[in-house]
């Protein structure tokens, strides 16, 4: 490979400023990973498919992500460039893989920004429930789902009005410029991580023991309880991990990557697994896993503790809809920084390269995708949306692994600040374990994916 292919493209569309610390790089992927995959997947996950046992699918999906984050932080370092698995994959298999991972990692944004957008909607409507003024059913949930035949049918409402709002709002955000964006991600990720602690601190004093029996319930089907239940909620949990991956997209706008960049996504890891593993435990034991399927899980979760808790819902319902926000902007911030490097690389069109000549933004980027997340949030259930997530990140961790692999034999002197340990056995195992958990998300799934990777074909 040529060394221009292995550096961030300086073109006529402008230069992202570098502005970024471990500090705002560790906050970004504790503000990408702490989200609606915590707030509500997790509930509808313990609900539909693994019981109390969704414990362990959060350790799973942890340790998952442990062995995706080594392979990533390798290549940060090696590449600290903008583009993520994109520029990874190009550097590793050439442009037709890179340009296939960089579609998917649009789509696993996009999907995440309605998803989350989606998620945040339930606990606005349940805080508007509390205070008594009540919105129009017709207006805040999706008109559009898929039936258990994987049909297309129609739910009678019109629009997720707070969801398509949430969307617009991010846009704003996003479009104010780096610094503006990242202050507004660290105010998020200290409400969110604050809320997630009271829960923890106040809930486990009011644990009903026999919630968590029995701990794996017998399995009706494939997927659905037992350990199949407990590995596909795992896969589709994998949804809550996705932030550590978005720090490397702000690589270009960091002041030393190749330090920076693998100490970050180590940090937002850990620190997201400890609390996920530690809220599960305690939702759990709050409520009955069969009631969790719910908008708002966490605020149920402590509306069900007794009148001990009762006090604390408002806050926690508050909190969320403050602190949630912060995993849309990291998302749409990721998005628009994969399509920038894209389209400087000539895969997209050039519009997408251009910055505002003032506030050093995608502009363009931020509106265009603005546009389809917030149809998606506005039309779609987070269930659907949550699983199109899932495979897309997967599919790129997935080449990120294979790319570690690829890299040592073709190029083994090439400079490695950080590298994966016992490779190439661990990034062998990522690609194993990727592949293994796309096969246990449903079959929809996979044909929604390979209709988008067609259509960017």
């Amino acid at each position: 490979m040529a060394d221009d292919d292995f550096s961030e493209h300086v073109k006529e569309g402008g230069v992202l400023q570098k502005e970024l610390g471990l500090f705002e790089l560790t906050a970004m992927g504790v503000g990408g990973i702490i989200g609606a995959g915590l707030f509500v997947v997790a509930g509808q996950a313990a609900a539909q498919y693994a019981g109390p046992a969704v414990i362990l699918s959060f350790i799973i999906s942890g340790c998952c992500s442990v062995v995706y984050a080594l392979c990533f932080a390798e290549m940060a370092s090696m590449y600290p460039t903008s583009g993520s698995a994109y520029t990874y994959a190009k550097v590793s298999f050439g442009p037709l893989v890179g340009f296939l991972t960089g579609w998917a990692l649009i789509a696993e944004y996009a999907f995440a920004i309605a998803a989350v957008s989606v998620g945040w909607s339930g606990y606005v409507v349940g805080l508007i429930d509390v205070m008594d003024w009540g919105l129009p059913r017709a207006l805040v949930s999706a008109p559009l789902d898929f039936n258990n035949h994987h049909e297309l049918v129609f739910t009678g409402s019109i629009i997720n009005l707070p969801a398509v709002f949430l969307v617009c709002l991010a846009v704003g955000i996003i479009c104010m410029g780096v610094v503006a964006s990242s202050r507004f991600t660290t105010i998020a990720v200290s409400i969110k991580v604050s809320v997630v602690v009271v829960f923890i601190a106040c809930g486990v004093w009011f644990l009903d023991w026999d919630n968590y029996s029995p701990f794996f319930p017998e399995s009706t089907e494939f997927g659905r309880y037992g350990w199949t239940g407990v590995l596909r909620a795992s896969s589709t949990l994998l949804f809550a991990y996705i932030g550590f991956d978005a720090v490397t997209t702000a690589a270009g706008e960091t002041k030393e990557p190749a330090r920076d960049l693998p100490l970050a996504i180590m940090l937002s890891l850990g620190i997201s697994t400890t609390l996920y593993v530690l809220v599960a435990f305690v939702m759990i034991g709050l409520a009955p896993y069969q009631e969790l399927n719910v908008p708002d899980p966490i605020a149920f979760a402590v509306r069900s503790g007794g009148p001990g808790l009762s006090w604390l819902v408002p806050g926690i319902s508050l909190a969320v809809v403050v602190g949630l926000p912060g995993v849309v902007f990291v998302s749409l911030f990721s998005i628009t920084r994969i399509l920038h490097i894209m389209a400087t690389d000539g895969m997209l069109p050039a519009a997408f390269k251009e910055l505002h000549p003032t506030l050093h933004a995608p502009v363009t980027g931020a509106l265009v995708c603005g546009a389809a997340s917030a149809t998606l949030a506005g039309l779609f259930p987070i269930g659907v949306l949550a699983e199109l997530v899932s495979i897309g990140t997967l599919l790129a961790f997935g080449v990120v692994c294979a790319g570690v692999v690829k890299m040592r034999r073709d190029a083994p002197d090439l400079p490695r600040p950080y590298q994966v340990p016992f490779s190439p056995y661990v990034p062998i195992v990522g690609v194993i374990i990727a592949v293994a958990q796309i096969l246990f998300l449903s079959w929809a799934a996979w044909i929604r994916m390979v209709v988008w990777m067609a259509a960017g074909g």
